[in-house]
């Protein structure tokens, strides 16, 4: 991004059709920006294993807390508008462009790519999560490949761009698109989806993720989102924006202390598992064992993501009770990815990247439709969570870090066979 933010652009207004559209590129910010901030909190070294010691390894050890807390949130924010978009009577939206993003997807200034932790890429999330209004400079390589705007056009039936300069005002499009709607249809006629279909707080523990019945509810996790990332006008205090803003500062500090410190692994910058075209930039992740741990590790997140998917849009009796377990079994399959990634963090990318440490790509595939519910669901989510334990045996034998992954995998897969078979019990009045 450049140090010339343009100013915020006109709101697209449009109809329901509009709101769909502004809530799938919401999702996709959420989701890229999650991953992001992952990818630079899983590059980071860890104590004395890391070469780390005294203040410098609790510095870090609480930068990748401040870092991992952030990306939750980003976790809430995905999962808010997809409870939105249930609420106005569509699916959820969990797809999303590979890294690095190209050029035209998003507003020319929101450059998205994984980097590991840097100064550079901590000035980056601060640009990302800046207030709107503010103009700041972005990290050192991070500047677009081009200038340009995403024109929204004259109305017309098909839902229009939203140009932004901050994600901020990505939100105050939907927003003023929401209170449109209702003007125009009715708060009753707008707010038609299924409250059952969508993922609340008792599904899983965290507090943020409310369901969503009507206009009030609506804004309330607009609120939410904005102020978690920008702060409010009159207190950025605890917001994403001020926490990565004291986690520069007492880098700053540590390394005039120690111009020698180094906090993160020398992680190459964009990994992919398949080689990509001649000329990209991006690090084909090639070496003995790297290359099947990044395979293990996108595998373990593709099925996560699917669980995710698999607990929207439930509805009847027993909806809640296989939300819950569905989200579980995503929860603890993110355990598991954490400790593919901090395994994959420490290995050779390849010949082509001498020096240079592989890195966890969030591999995204071309579909990620919900599978039908029951039996064949069943079938399909055992099946994968059987192939992940069996490669993650193969890889406990040859990677340190590893030892263990495969048992952690089986209780996956038995924590969901039990959640099942004790709704089917409920279900028949066996249990």
């Amino acid at each position: 991004m450049s140090s010339q933010s343009p100013a915020e652009t006109e709101i697209a207004l449009g109809g329901r059709g509009q709101l769909f559209h502004l809530l799938a590129e919401a999702s996709e910010i959420e989701h890229t920006l999650m991953c992001s901030y992952l990818f630079a909190a899983f590059s980071l070294r860890t104590g004395a294993e890391g070469g780390l010691e005294g203040e410098q390894a609790a510095a870090v050890e609480r930068w990748r807390g401040v870092i991992l807390s952030v990306a939750i949130d980003e976790m809430v924010h995905l999962l808010l508008v997809a409870n939105l978009s249930i609420a106005i009577g569509g699916r959820p939206h969990f797809g999303r462009p590979n890294f690095p993003v190209e050029a035209g997807y998003f507003p020319s200034d929101v450059v998205v790519k994984l980097t590991p932790f840097s100064p550079k890429t901590l000035d980056h999330f601060i640009f990302l999560e800046r207030p709107r209004g503010l103009h700041l400079e972005d990290g050192e390589g991070f500047e677009p490949e081009a200038e340009y705007v995403r024109e929204a056009g004259d109305p017309r039936l098909m839902p229009s761009h939203q140009d932004y300069a901050t994600v901020g005002h990505l939100y105050e499009a939907l927003r003023a698109n929401l209170l449109r709607c209702c003007a125009h249809l009715g708060e009753e006629q707008l707010f038609i989806g299924p409250v059952s279909a969508q993922v609340g707080a008792a599904d899983f523990d965290l507090e943020s993720v409310n369901t969503i019945a009507n206009l009030g509810e609506a804004l309330r996790a607009i609120d939410t989102i904005v102020e978690q990332g920008e702060g409010s006008p009159s207190d950025r205090e605890g917001s994403h924006y001020q926490r990565f803003i004291v986690v520069r500062q007492e880098h700053q500090a540590l390394m005039e202390a120690d111009p020698t410190f180094e906090p993160s692994w020398p992680v190459t910058e964009s990994p992919v598992m398949w080689r990509p075209p001649a000329g990209d930039e991006m690090a084909y992740i090639d070496g003995r064992d790297a290359a099947p741990v990044l395979d293990l590790g996108n595998a373990v997140y593709g099925l996560l993501l699917q669980l995710v998917v698999q607990a929207f849009g439930r509805t009847g009796e027993g909806a809640g009770a296989a939300q819950r377990r569905l989200m579980a079994a995503a929860i603890d399959l993110m355990h598991v990815l954490a400790r593919v990634a901090g395994a994959l963090v420490r290995l050779p990318a390849g010949l082509e990247h001498e020096g240079r440490h592989a890195g966890l790509s969030f591999t995204m595939l071309r579909a990620v439709e919900p599978f039908f519910t029951g039996e064949a669901e069943d079938v399909l989510i055992l099946e994968r969570l059987a192939e992940l334990r069996s490669g993650a045996e193969r890889l406990e034998r040859r990677v340190a870090g590893l030892a263990g992954l495969a048992s952690a995998i089986a209780a996956v897969s038995q924590e969901y066979r039990t959640g099942r078979a004790t709704e089917k019990g409920d279900a028949d009045g066996t249990g």
